[in-house]
């Protein structure tokens, strides 16, 4: 059963993982990250079994957010989190190259909602 989400790419996502099947939890998990001279607190998305943890992206809208998920990954350096966006090839805020261009660029794993055999390998790992 699923419940209303903040944006339709996460009640997509949601949708899929009812269909595998697979136990999940929302919003479950907040990690407390700096910022040069403050802390902020960030919440994850979707937490999977596996450990794997999946934030849902309709967009990147600019620096100041893209900054934010590289600084998580240099402060929780053991931490799986991976994209699930709603368009890959579309361009992020203010730059010229893709959301799947700087999630490769910087080592996250991603994929598009369409790519459900991507997610499905995901949940089996």
């Amino acid at each position: 059963m699923t419940t209303k989400r903040r944006s339709k790419l996460e009640e997509n996502f949601e949708y899929l993982l009812n269909d595998l099947e697979v136990q999940y939890k929302y919003e479950d998990t907040k990690l407390t990250y700096i910022v040069p001279e403050s802390k902020h607190t960030y919440l994850i998305d979707w937490s999977l079994p596996n450990n794997i943890y999946v934030e849902t992206k309709g967009y990147l809208s600019d620096h100041k957010e893209r900054s934010k998920y590289l600084l998580i990954k240099e402060q929780y350096p053991n931490l799986d989190l991976r994209f699930v966006f709603m368009d890959c090839n579309k361009l992020c805020g203010g730059a010229k190259y893709t959301h799947g261009t700087w999630a490769t660029k910087n080592g996250f794993k991603y994929c598009s909602i369409k790519d459900y055999d991507i997610i499905k390998e995901w949940i089996n790992e």
